[in-house]
């Protein structure tokens, strides 16, 4: 155009910014801005506002900012829509602070903002997690600038309150809502049913979906996904199949999340058999199953130890064209080892480097204690020594899981050597650290170290739980200090804890052959 002697107008400018923002070339839009600048076209209004929504966009918000204070610069006075734009891209951002002075700001220059900009602060204050800052917003909009709250607005609230369990005051807001007039609508019902299904409200959740469809509102597939996902968690099967079956018949078609909470549900309570026909089902309504669908399954099928099956799954995610990713083989790693098959466990663990999967740290975690478990103590510690000296993160558990290797592996010297060095590696220890090593030394009939860690550890302020206490009763009665014992009983019970299976059986049997006074008995219960 300027190659043929014409001068692009401000509106040519504004047309060419506009194309460049939606197609997200903002690089571009920044460019030609300045070069509109630089051949005499003022821009107006619509070049900054244009701009500066297309930085908001694409997250680039302090450039925004600086434009509104170059607009302002340049003798151009931004409108309600310049001001809405900014206000909107700094709560998208979290700057919520910031939006409201600017809205502040923007009242200062004479300008009101309407439902938009208020709707705008209003979702990014609920964001937050700040409904009490929301809400008084919503009150001020309607009684000091008489603006009436749309749906979008209250639904964001609504949406907050139930996410933070506040069920009965999104109750109350959502009758509000039918007292001025502003109708709910599926996303209104969708935040309700969703909030409640996810505290195991599902009676209340059903309630509402009765509520909308009885006021004629469809519920789509985000709604029954709520409800259904509610349900297998509490085990409720049939009536999640019923919901499943009036989908089809309100031709609402499932989607890869409703067949995956199904699938997951039926996983989690031993019924592989119906999740295994839940994924042909799947299929054959040309639903296609996802990664997270396999993963599943493959839990499903070691849990169940079917291990085989599992690696037929990860076999077939191949042949679909999906890759498998950690979860999956972490999944299939654990349930060999789990089953002694620790050749197949090796494999899979070398796979997982030919196939450019990530090994994290609870890949080692779950390898070393597939070898720990299975007598393979040195290969562990092999293991374990490679994870040291590479840049793999090592935790808490991997120590637990080597403490208690070594321990079992009668090598208790060495475990107390790695505990002592935890603070030297940068370590923390937890209760089941603690746990391990009284085990460790009541195995070795050293009851005194025993008692002594146990000490160590209420003095660093570590609080002896159920397994602390079985653990150090038993290494006593072992070790014949019954007093000893007595004691650890007495102050297990003040903290309100019980013996377990076996210290019961213990005391019962020693009572029994008169090794033990029956007052044990008495303290007890």
């Amino acid at each position: 155009m300027t190659k043929l002697g014409f001068h692009p107008d401000v509106v040519t400018f504004n047309t060419l910014l506009h194309g460049f923002c939606l197609e997200e070339r903002i690089s571009q839009a920044v460019a030609l801005f300045d070069q509109m600048v630089e051949t005499g076209s003022q821009p107006d209004v619509v070049s900054f506002t244009t701009l500066m929504n297309g930085l908001c966009r694409e997250g680039r918000i302090l450039e925004a900012v600086a434009l509104l204070d170059r607009m302002v610069e340049m003798g151009c006075a931004p409108d309600v829509t310049t001001f809405y734009t900014l206000i909107n891209g700094l709560c998208l951002e979290g700057r919520v602070l910031e939006a409201v002075a600017l809205a502040n700001k923007m009242v200062e220059k004479g300008h009101q903002p309407d439902g938009f900009t208020y709707g705008a602060i209003v979702n990014g204050m609920c964001k937050m997690g700040d409904t009490v800052s929301a809400l008084n917003l919503l009150r001020k909009m309607e009684e000091d600038s008489h603006i009436k709250a749309d749906v979008v607005s209250y639904n964001a609230i609504i949406d907050r309150l139930c996410k933070d369990g506040l069920h009965t005051e999104a109750q109350n807001l959502f009758d509000e809502m039918h007292e001025k007039g502003v109708s709910p609508n599926v996303i209104t019902y969708n935040c309700m049913i969703d909030g409640f299904c996810n505290y195991g409200k599902w009676s209340d959740a059903v309630r509402f979906l009765h509520d909308m469809i009885k006021r004629e509102i469809s519920p789509n597939v985000v709604t029954f996904n709520a409800l259904i996902n509610a349900f297998v968690k509490e085990g409720k099967f049939t009536e999640a199949e019923k919901l499943l079956d009036e989908m089809l018949c309100r031709g609402i078609f499932p989607d890869t999340f409703t067949y995956n909470s199904m699938i997951g549900g039926f996983c989690k309570h031993n019924r592989l058999d119906d999740a295994e026909r839940l994924f042909v089902l799947m299929a054959s309504k040309g639903c296609s199953p996802d990664v997270v669908t396999f993963n599943t399954l493959i839990d499903g099928c070691c849990s169940a130890k079917r291990v085989d099956d599992g690696m037929k799954l990860l076999r077939e995610m191949s042949r679909r064209g999906l890759v498998a990713n950690t979860v999956s083989y972490n999944t299939l790693v654990h349930g060999f080892c789990q089953v002694g098959d620790l050749n197949a466990a090796k494999d899979l663990f070398q796979e997982m480097i030919s196939h450019g999967v990530c090994r994290n740290t609870l890949t080692y975690n779950i390898m070393l204690d597939g070898l720990c478990d299975n007598g393979k103590l040195e290969k562990a510690l092999e293991m374990f020594e490679v994870m040291q000296k590479s840049k793999i993160d090592v935790d808490t558990v991997t120590y637990n899981i080597i403490i208690h290797g070594m321990c079992k592996g009668g090598k208790v010297d060495k475990a107390w050597d790695l505990f002592c060095s935890l603070p030297i590696d940068g370590v923390e220890p937890d209760v089941q650290t603690y746990n391990i090593m009284i085990y460790g030394f009541c195995g070795k009939s050293a009851v005194s170290e025993a008692k002594a860690l146990f000490q160590r550890m209420k003095d660093n302020e570590y609080v002896p739980d159920e397994c602390t206490y079985n653990t150090l009763i038993r290494g006593c009665l072992r070790a014949r200090e019954t007093e000893a014992s007595a004691e650890v009983i007495k102050e297990m019970r003040s903290n309100g804890f019980c013996a377990d299976a076996s210290t019961f059986k213990m005391i019962v049997d020693k009572v029994s052959a008169g090794r033990l006074d029956k007052r044990f008995l008495d303290i007890l219960s």
